[in-house]
């Protein structure tokens, strides 16, 4: 046991740091680690405008229950703490946090930080970077045993503190928040209720389940209580954080004052944004700022003086131009777009939280968060990146933007209906499905090419775009992202993936230009909309998806299967496929002898030619995922089949699935799209096998001593039968003839020993030598007989054993399974006990 144990711990490492695992990607039951990602994305927003009490708490010993019940004692007078309000009224001295509503969470848990940069940050999620799984995956704490505090030591094991917790202390408040995940009453999940109720101890023995998890980031202690009773699960949340104006310091155990909070317009003359506070006087919105409580996204006076100097180059164009061009914000406007009502602090904001602002169309502010290479999150509202945040005023919050924030009052569909550069890009995404899959309440990026960037195709292929043909959607949708990427994400090199799951490639160089898939140029970037935002680019880049398969055999270097398309003259009738699967053999298959032999065979021969490339198509897209094992598929080549064997090759997790073959024939690149079909690359050149296994045998002069044996035996009939999917171990005459002359002599004599051994030699699934995996010590992989009995099978080296013989001859395809020669002959085991006349003859003779 302590070896399996050992050998175990051994393998996992292997896997972890090695090659071992290098196919698990390839099927249904292992989900590949780059999905295609869904179109709609949660949306997750920040509720502002609506006023909730905040409560401070004494220190006090026990804060951990934060059940749905607990009620927290109120320190009523405290000098030193905001004071307590009824959610009824608030003013300048008091004031309220904002709540919001918690993120349900990505439908594909995926690596955000991705080598090079970044952008694969989901809706209401940042990775915590103290931990590689972030504060969702801690360990829930069981039923009335909570969690004791972020640190773990001997002290917590028995009820002793590490120290004290800091949310414990002085200045710290108190958020709430209980929802209903009922069938019943859905609508009601996202409106979040802030009540207190008296303590009760659960019933141990009701049908209720509740189960806490608790967790501490940077500015918060937080703790998720989830009560199932009867079906209705209801959740809820305790938040501890620093009240208004206070904050932790490594020293005390709570939070302490922050100094003298000034008016929000007095605290902006001190900052000196100066531009922005004569914007305020001079629309006279003054009073408004100074009465009421806003979080100010202030643009800088550099940031301000930039959007004048282009408001100013936009004056000076041609009138039909500037008719065209986004009309200029009053003062008014410009100030209101900048503002949204409440507190709101950045640390209490998630990724693609929408904040309404206070201007006549409430455009949403947009907010992203971004790792970077320190480790660091960058955060931006409207792709204007925040440069300093949380400026704390008696009223308000101010954070300082590097640009102005552009509002979002249009669609990223009107964008593109409306934009004086995209109207060949409107054309085409019009000819398609694409349209349907905006969602209001998304966030996309869209890399559209301008009207230039179509002007620099063919006017063959701009033809077929522009009539919705040529793989117009699978074009363009290499072009769109279920995320919001803002140009200021892009440091030095970036990645991030589109809606197929493919990798993009994005670069600022050091010229300040930003590259899009090292073939386009962003000339305008960051085109804000309520459900996304849009970069221009000048060249429309063209996927492999969106080629033909003769320019994607060309571009993969498949040369011989590419002359052999040329040579049958079937170039244009492969690139015409539509909805159409091909498995291309690499050059390297073409080496094969057996390729070889068959190649000459048929010679130029045009008809033959075309029924081998048809044999390697198949009508209907399958993708990897869509196969199973045994499964059979007609081809083009008058539906002469291909069969598909699944294999587990690992040592010890023999139910994961990481290796196809495809008439034995190993599939080693999978699931290339093409424009109208889907490409996988074998390591053979498939030939239609036209004999059954028994037939293979009659024919080698190798086996006419297997010849005398199965003559009308059971497996004989078996082996004759189209039926089936089975291997047979042939030993050959010389295998034969090392076996004492006795034992020979009653293989040969003795009907019922003969079947017997036989059985031994008939597996009752295909298995291709490609399918058998590495023999471990410990850890031995057996298949079933069509006798009582199993063979061991495994790979040392380049050898495939079977038991104690090797397989000399790999995969010799027949109409009902494989045939493979082997150098010994396979008996049966001798029973435990022996039976009068003597029990059986040797073990692998």
């Amino acid at each position: 046991m302590f070896r399996q144990t050992f050998l175990l711990g051994i393998l996992v490492v292997w896997g972890v740091h090695g090659d071992f695992f290098n196919d698990l990607t390839l099927f249904h039951n292992l989900e590949p680690p780059l999905q295609p990602f869904p179109w709609e994305r949660p949306a997750v927003g920040i509720v502002v405008g609506k006023q909730r009490s905040v409560e401070s708490s004494p220190l006090e010993k026990d804060r951990e229950p934060l059940g749905p019940d607990y009620r927290d004692p109120v320190a009523a007078g405290s000098e030193d703490k905001p004071v307590v309000t009824d959610g009824s009224k608030t003013n300048k001295d008091t004031p309220v946090l904002n709540p919001k509503k918690e993120n349900q969470g990505p439908k594909h848990p995926i690596n955000p930080i991705l080598p090079g940069g970044v952008i694969d940050v989901q809706a209401g999620s940042f990775p915590s970077f103290s931990s590689p799984f972030g504060p969702e995956f801690d360990f829930p704490a069981l039923p009335g045993l909570e969690k004791p505090g972020s640190g773990f030591g001997f002290g917590g094991l028995f009820g002793i503190g590490d120290g004290q917790r800091w949310w414990k202390g002085k200045n710290v408040c108190i958020e709430r928040e209980e929802s209903t995940d009922d069938d019943d009453d859905q609508e009601d999940d996202l409106e979040k209720k802030n009540k207190t109720e008296k303590v009760e101890e659960p019933n141990i023995f009701s049908t209720s389940i509740r189960l806490s998890n608790c967790f501490e980031t940077e500015n918060k202690y937080e703790c998720i209580t989830k009560i199932n009773n009867h079906g209705v699960v209801k959740t809820f949340t305790v938040r501890y954080k620093c009240c208004y104006g206070y904050k932790r310091t490594p020293q005390s155990g709570g939070c302490v004052k922050q100094g003298e909070l000034k008016p929000i317009l007095q605290t902006l003359d001190d900052l000196k944004l100066g531009e922005f506070r004569t914007l305020i006087k001079s629309s006279g919105l003054d009073d408004t700022v100074k009465d009421g409580n806003y979080t100010l996204f202030v643009p800088s006076d550099d940031a301000i003086h930039d959007y004048n100097d282009k408001i100013n180059d936009m004056n000076k164009v041609d009138l039909a131009r500037r008719r065209r061009a986004v009309s200029p914000l009053s003062s008014k406007d410009f100030v209101l777009s900048h503002l949204t009502d409440g507190f709101v602090e950045l640390g209490d904001l998630q990724n693609e939280a929408k904040l309404p602002s206070e201007d006549d169309k409430k455009s949403p502010i947009r907010i992203n968060i971004y790792p970077t290479h320190t480790y660091e999150k960058m955060l931006t509202a409207n792709c204007a990146r925040v440069k300093k945040g949380n400026i704390l005023a008696d009223n308000g919050i101010v954070h300082i933007l590097d640009k102005v924030v552009t509002p979002a009052t249009d669609s990223i569909q009107q964008i593109i209906d409306n934009h004086p550069k995209l109207t060949t890009f409107k054309r085409v995404v019009g000819n398609t499905d694409i349209p349907k899959h905006f969602k209001p309440e998304g966030h996309y990026t869209i890399f559209a090419p301008t009207d230039e960037a179509f002007n620099k195709l063919d006017e063959i292929q701009r033809q077929k775009l522009l009539n919705g043909g040529g793989c117009a959607s699978n074009i363009l949708k290499h072009h769109i992202v279920a995320h919001t990427v803002c140009s200021s994400a892009i440091i030095g090199n970036a990645t991030t993936h589109n809606v197929e799951g493919i990798n993009l490639n994005m670069e600022r160089t050091l010229d300040d230009e930003l590259i899009f898939e090292e073939k386009a140029k962003i000339v305008e970037s960051d085109v804000i909309g309520t459900n996304g935002v849009i970069h221009l680019i000048d060249t429309l880049i063209i996927p492999d998806s969106g080629q033909y398969i003769g320019n994607v055999l060309k571009s993969h270097h498949f040369d011989k299967f590419q002359e052999l398309v040329e040579k049958a003259g079937m170039t244009s009738e492969l690139n015409n496929f539509d909805n159409a699967t091909v498995f291309v053999p690499t050059d390297k298959a073409f080496e094969n002898p057996h390729a070889q032999k068959y190649l000459e065979k048929i010679g130029d021969d045009k008809e033959k030619l075309k029924e081998l490339i048809k044999y390697h198509i198949i009508d209907g897209e399958i993708e990897s995922n869509d196969m199973s094992n045994n499964m059979k598929i007609a081809t083009k080549d008058e539906g002469k089949e291909l069969r598909v064997n699944l294999y587990s090759t690992l040592p010890l997790f023999t139910n994961v699935i990481n290796r196809a073959t495809i008439n034995c024939a190993r599939l080693i690149g999978f699931d290339e799209k093409t424009c109208g079909s889907v490409v996988h690359e074998v390591n053979r050149l498939l030939v239609p096998p036209t004999k059954t296994i028994l037939d293979l045998i009659n024919e080698d002069e190798r086996y006419s001593t297997l010849k005398q044996l199965l003559k009308d035996t059971e497996v004989e009939k078996v082996l004759q039968e189209n039926n089936r999917s089975i291997t047979f171990l042939a030993p050959t005459d010389e295998t034969f003839a090392t076996l004492e002359e006795v034992d020979r002599k009653m293989l040969l004599e003795n009907k019922e020993k003969a079947e017997e051994v036989l059985k031994m030699h008939v597996l009752t699934e295909v298995l291709c030598c490609s399918g058998v995996g590495p023999h471990t010590w410990g850890f031995n992989s057996f298949v079933p007989t069509l006798g009582s009995q199993r063979v061991e099978v495994g790979r040392t080296g380049s050898q495939v054993r079977v038991n104690r013989a090797v397989v000399t001859s790999c995969d010799n395809l027949a109409t009902n399974g494989v045939l493979h020669t082997i150098n010994k002959v396979l008996a049966p085991k001798k029973p435990a006990v022996a039976t009068i006349g003597g029990g059986f003859f040797l073990f692998d003779l």
